[in-house]
């Protein structure tokens, strides 16, 4: 079989890389080193923090660029440089913050090494999925990562430097349109990373804009360039590759716009189609 020329990876983590236990398969490590021993460049392109991030390169043995917050922090390796960031105005940042603590549900805003909970009292309600959302400190030294249950914070610096917030509920919980809705003329970037959430980031920051920027760093063209996914957070990275590759246990909508199908993230598929059509 003919090998793909392909330069760059863009590889979601949740559902794509990772397995529903929250593991990376043995496959999906040994390719992605494999491919990067070939000189094909890794990149983590998630709706997760940076610096969480940099614990899963770790734990996957590689040495990636990153594309943080579904692309509203971009960085060319595990310690910078930062090579892009896009955060909210603090008057839109409080207006959507107004919105979602007016709705009564739980959300969550990210700015650069810190996470606040919105609505905490809503959380226990959606039952154990996040219970490891409590308040402390984690991450490396010298890139901690501090998730805050507290108002005022959230209020006050929360406010300064936001990437994203995330609405957290029921699968395709109604209340997410209702959001949706009532921030309609603000234009944002709009987008889900599972059945259960909706999030919301500035204009026109999405994961396919950061994979045109990682093209502009590497210098790959975009028929070298092949994306992982499996959530409709993953369209436009999707969109933005010559090889889009959707998982088998992705939605509808990702599939429809793949140009290959890859096994369930559980048996491994992202290793397995690299090694079958790549290495």
């Amino acid at each position: 079989m003919t090998k793909i020329d392909i330069k760059l990876l863009a590889l979601d983590i949740d559902g794509t890389l990772m397995d529903a236990q929250k593991r990376f398969p043995e496959v999906n490590r040994r390719a992605l080193q494999a491919c990067e021993a070939r000189g094909i460049r890794v990149a983590l392109v998630s709706g997760r923090s940076f610096e969480l991030m940099r614990q899963f390169a770790r734990e996957l043995g590689v040495h990636p660029l990153f594309a943080a917050c579904n692309g509203a922090r971009i960085e060319a390796g595990a310690d910078g440089p930062t090579l892009a960031e896009f955060h909210f105005s603090r008057p839109d940042a409080e207006r959507v913050c107004r919105t979602l603590e007016n709705s009564g549900m739980y959300f969550n805003s990210y700015r650069r090494g810190k996470c606040y909970m919105g609505n905490p009292q809503v959380r226990p309600s959606l039952g154990p999925r996040y219970a490891h959302h409590v308040p402390g400190v984690c991450g490396d030294p010298g890139h901690p990562y501090e998730t805050i249950c507290d108002r005022d914070r959230l209020w006050g610096e929360g406010m300064d430097g936001v990437y994203k917030f995330v609405v957290m509920g029921a699968p395709y919980d109604p209340g997410f349109e209702r959001i949706r809705a009532e921030l309609q003329d603000m234009n944002l970037s709009v987008s889900s990373a599972s059945r259960r959430n909706i999030e919301f980031m500035p204009t026109g920051v999405d994961k396919g804009s950061a994979v045109a920027l990682l093209c502009r760093a590497t210098g790959a063209s975009r028929e070298q360039v092949m994306a992982f996914g499996d959530q409709t957070n993953d369209l436009p990275m999707l969109n933005a590759s010559g090889w889009p590759v959707a998982m088998e246990n992705g939605e509808d909508a990702v599939k429809a716009a793949a140009r290959l199908i890859a096994p369930d993230h559980n048996l491994g598929g992202v290793g397995l189609l690299l090694e079958e059509m790549v290495l």
